[in-house]
């Protein structure tokens, strides 16, 4: 394993084969795909055939995908036998990613909608749950703890994997969400709470995500955020995570929705396990036949 996070062996055995389903033990780092959008905001391009979807990215080396309940019950064969994807749950809805035109709210809230337990009879390695902070209301915060606490209880008691994404996005947050130190606040604060993986906001630079890579001490993946102008930019952000210290990603918009999905997914594979430079990475997107160095 990884030398920055020693301990990363889990003592909970359920846990040790789960997720070395999600990250890959040989690399210890992980090319996941966030599929839950349609749960939050509805459709949108990318997803409009879910299971096409799923059955190209899987078939282009991702190492999972994190889906909401219906897409897990619904697609189970793309998550079934030897060599298939791992399956992370999520286990929580919110409101706040709507636009106003769409119903959207401000600070929104959020709410579980499924259990471990659920989770673990639809063969879930892990399960995902929300963790905002900086609400204007400090109960409203509060309760979000207490949830995602018992969440992660439940993950110890039932051997399956906790994936915790902090996010600073409440009222007192202001326009400033992917402050590195507000970063790094929530990724310590899931770790303390028995997270066994986060997923959070990447800083911008890798100078900066480094604060938040050092305040945690489960290994970081970082999401993708809304779709960037360029693939580019995407490939410089997944990038510059991995040489801050993280282990990966939980991208969905800069994948599903680029002009090649399954190339554009091989190409984040080999920038995460191969450590593919952004440049050879551009050129593997942009060049017609060229494939990835590992063949994928």
């Amino acid at each position: 394993m990884d030398n920055n996070h020693p301990n990363y062996t889990l003592p909970n055995a359920g846990k040790q084969i789960r997720l070395g389903r999600v990250i890959d033990p040989r690399s210890n780092r992980a090319a996941v795909i966030a599929f839950d959008h349609g749960l939050h905001i509805g459709q949108i391009p990318g997803i409009v055939r879910p299971g096409e979807m799923l059955e190209q990215l899987a078939e282009a080396g991702a190492d999972a995908f994190l889906v909401a309940p219906g897409v897990a019950r619904t697609y189970a064969s793309v998550f079934a036998g030897r060599g298939a994807p791992g399956l992370i749950m999520r286990l929580d809805w919110t409101d706040r990613w709507r636009d106003p035109h769409m119903l959207g709210y401000q600070e929104g809230r959020g709410r579980l909608i499924a259990a471990v337990e659920d989770a673990a009879r639809l063969g879930a390695d892990a399960v995902l749950v929300y963790m905002f902070i900086g609400y204007g209301d400090p109960d409203a915060e509060a309760q979000q703890v207490e949830h995602v606490a018992r969440v992660a209880q439940d993950c110890e008691a039932l051997g399956i994997g906790c994936i915790i994404e902090p996010m600073p996005r409440g009222q007192l947050v202001g326009d400033d969400p992917y402050n590195a130190e507000y970063i790094a606040l929530g990724a310590r604060m899931a770790c303390e709470l028995g997270a066994d993986i986060l997923k959070t906001d990447y800083s911008g630079a890798a100078d900066s995500f480094r604060q938040v890579t050092a305040a945690a001490f489960r290994p970081v993946l970082i999401a993708g955020g809304p779709k960037t102008p360029t693939p580019r930019e995407a490939l410089l952000m997944v990038r510059g995570a991995l040489d801050a210290g993280a282990h990966g990603m939980f991208i969905g918009r800069n994948v599903f929705q680029a002009p090649d999905p399954q190339r554009m997914m091989r190409v984040m594979r080999a920038l995460i396990h191969d450590d593919l430079t952004v440049e050879a990475a551009l050129e593997q997107l942009e060049t017609p036949g060229l494939e990835t160095i590992n063949g994928a």
